[in-house]
């Protein structure tokens, strides 16, 4: 169903494994409402995809990213890069395949910068999306 919408919305064939990574990715509650038109989409914190994989350490979700031109040096959260992510979450084998593909180290021992502005729109977002949850339960649930 969304392979077609896929296809369409990026111009070009994409493999189905990618379109499923990108479905899980946007599944995730912090990715709430992302549409990905391009494998570059971020979440209102700046996140991209590959973010996303690297808190999990999927290696090979991380090479199907890049190897499909995902921006291996995208800030986000905090304006840290997905290296970061793999670093700070243990996963020394997916940071040493960023750095090999060709990631920016002098991001390594970053500070996290809170951005006031973007926290809050993307809690905004979210409560959003709780109220909908809501609705859905109490729609096909009934009220309690």
């Amino acid at each position: 169903m969304l392979f077609g919408l896929f296809n369409k919305l990026l111009g070009k064939a994409m493999n189905k494994e990618l379109i499923e990574l990108l479905e899980k990715v946007a599944s995730v509650p912090d990715f709430y409402g992302i549409e990905f038109k391009s494998i570059n989409e971020t979440n209102a914190l700046g996140d991209n995809a590959l973010h996303c994989v690297c808190v999990w350490g999927d290696l090979e979700a991380a090479k199907l990213l890049v190897e499909n031109g995902i921006k291996i040096n995208q800030l986000g959260e905090g304006s840290l890069a997905p290296l970061n992510m793999a670093l700070d979450f243990g996963h020394a084998e997916l940071a040493e395949y960023l750095i090999s593909q060709g990631a920016d180290t002098s991001v390594i021992g970053a500070e996290f910068k809170f951005d006031s502005e973007k926290s809050k729109k993307h809690l905004q977002g979210m409560s959003g999306e709780i109220e909908k949850l809501e609705e859905q339960v109490k729609n096909k649930c009934g009220s309690a």
